[in-house]
């Protein structure tokens, strides 16, 4: 074997270091997210899921691998989403609803990109979800204490207006007492 041989082997060997690294790196990105992601093939079937995903959904990944979305997400829902990403390339927090493997409706922002392979045809589709529900809870209590406010605010308002009309029943009163004293 010669020195050119050994140089490009050598190069090859430091590529294929370089790529196991890099695919350990990515491995280990997807795991760590807090935010759960899934890997979607371009016929709908969840191809890989991180376990933020297993957290949110009560799936075991190895339970949601190889199965519809429609099991996860409403189908009509799923079809304009896909719609919308073929057509513009993303979506980006599009409100829908999650179904657990519970058979809960947890309300998910839902953030979708085009995936697409070396000749430029569509091969799938990256989903990253977050779960609103603690902020729908949030809404609901404000939306409670606005009521409130507003029925307060009524309630002021109208033993104001009460006020203002007692003050000026006292003024014609005190009006027509000073008459009589004369």
């Amino acid at each position: 074997m010669g020195v050119k041989e050994k140089k490009e082997e050598g190069k090859i060997s430091t590529l294929l270091d370089d790529l196991a690294s890099l695919e350990s790196y990515t491995r280990d990105l997807f795991t760590f997210l807090p935010l759960p992601v899934f890997l979607l093939s371009s016929a709908n079937i969840i191809l890989e899921a991180n376990p933020a995903f297993e957290g949110i959904t009560g799936y075991k990944i190895e339970e949601v691998i190889g199965k519809p979305i429609e099991g996860v997400f409403d189908k009509k829902e799923v079809e304009s989403l896909i719609e919308e990403t073929l057509s513009k390339g993303f979506v980006k927090a599009r409100e829908v609803s999650l179904f657990t493997k519970e058979e809960k409706n947890v309300p998910v922002s839902v953030s979708i990109m085009l995936r697409k392979g070396e000749e430029g045809e569509v091969v799938g589709y990256f989903f990253g979800v977050f779960d609103l529900t603690e902020i729908k809870k949030k809404e609901e209590e404000l939306q409670e204490k606005m009521e409130e406010l507003e029925r307060f605010n009524k309630l002021a308002i109208g033993r104001e207006l009460k006020m203002i009309e007692l003050k000026k029943e006292i003024e014609e009163l005190k009006k027509e007492l000073e008459k009589y004293k004369k």
